[in-house]
């Protein structure tokens, strides 16, 4: 893997610290997380994404797709379901059962739980879009109370 760089990004929300190297970003941490490991610091070489999570968090359409992210080391079915989630639009939620079914495995839904718990890529991949059948948000790896945070940002007020 290449060298692996730090940045962090102010927002309304806190500091985001985004891991990335030349080719892409590795992990993006939730304000109040930090890597395990000390990274040199740098700017990310995306100009816009600091400008991007900002107005994100103003309640903006964001297209993260134009942000490469380093996929490497998920298994096959995670990384498939993170390609299908990378896609989920602004504003829309699926459930788990729906995100399995189209990453190819309908019966997978329990794992695909399991799967967005490895997502590196929280925001960029927006996994806080996945609910549980029924209309409960479901889990989410992120800080208490951030899933239905993300939900009304996008959505005006996603209600369970």
């Amino acid at each position: 893997m290449p060298e692996l760089f730090c940045d962090r990004i102010d927002t309304p929300k806190g500091v985001f610290l985004i891991l990335f190297h030349s080719s892409g970003i590795y992990r993006v941490y939730f304000p109040g997380r930090e890597p395990e490991g000390r990274y040199p610091e740098a700017r990310v070489p995306w100009d816009t994404l600091p400008e991007d999570l900002n107005r994100y968090f103003a309640g903006e359409e964001v297209d993260w797709a134009q942000y490469p992210l380093d996929t490497s080391g998920y298994r096959p079915f995670t990384a498939k379901l993170l390609e299908v989630v990378r896609r989920l639009p602004h504003g829309r939620v699926c459930t788990y059962r729906d995100a399995a079914e189209q990453a190819g495995s309908p019966r997978a839904w329990r794992a695909a739980g399991q799967a967005l718990k490895a997502n590196r890529h929280p925001l960029l991949v927006p996994c806080h879009r996945v609910v549980a059948s029924g209309g409960k948000l479901g889990g989410f790896s992120g800080p208490p109370g951030w899933k239905q945070m993300l939900l009304d940002i996008e959505s005006g007020g996603y209600r369970r």
